[in-house]
């Protein structure tokens, strides 16, 4: 059993490693997308597209940005959290995977979509008050036609002012249901 558990903290520790090598190769795509041969740049696409070729479908793709990236680096999270858990104590429950699972779909999808959309609204509101209009993607469109829907002639600014409160108000409504839902699911016994 002792050296499952220092094999599975080992895991955790690589997974770790090959998470954080992701997220050089992200960053580094923003400034160079296509690596010269030879450079390090291209040794680090080597090592890691192959994985987030895996995830990379227009499904994970909103206007120009791509989020295969944080879906793959969230099922590697999942698979951290499980050998960290299983390489320290020894067993991992159920309850204790469900929550991990739970704890990922917030912290890489769910608050990620919520953090995207208030960014947007700030902006636009910003932008708006400025009275230069920024010319950026709403993704929660079917809210701001919902709040324009509620007055006759609505004030774009007010549109995004509203928008941007509602957001901040999900955020906080999801986080402490995602919360509570985590402590219960790591509850779960078996």
């Amino acid at each position: 059993m002792e050296f499952l558990m220092t094999a599975a903290l080992f895991a955790a520790r690589l997974i770790e490693v090959y998470s954080f090598l992701i997220w050089i190769r992200i960053f580094i795509s923003w400034i160079n997308p296509y690596p010269r041969p030879g450079s390090m740049t291209y040794y680090l696409a080597l090592a890691v597209d192959p994985y987030l070729n895996l995830f990379r479908t227009s499904r994970y793709r909103i206007g120009m940005f791509d989020f295969s990236p944080i879906i793959g680096i969230g099922i590697l999270s999942i698979f951290q959290s499980i050998f960290t858990v299983f390489g320290t104590f020894g067993f991992i429950t159920f309850g204790l995977i469900l929550a991990f699972i739970l704890s990922a779909f917030w912290s890489y999808g769910v608050s990620l979509m919520i953090w995207i959309g208030g960014f947007s609204a700030a902006f636009r509101l910003i932008g708006m008050l400025m009275r230069s209009p920024m010319m950026m993607s709403d993704p929660f469109q079917r809210l701001s036609n919902m709040i324009r829907g509620c007055f006759r002639r609505p004030n774009e600014a007010a549109v995004a002012a509203i928008e941007l409160a509602l957001l901040v108000l999900l955020y906080f409504v999801m986080k402490n249901i995602f919360a509570i839902l985590i402590n219960l699911a790591a509850r779960i016994p078996f």
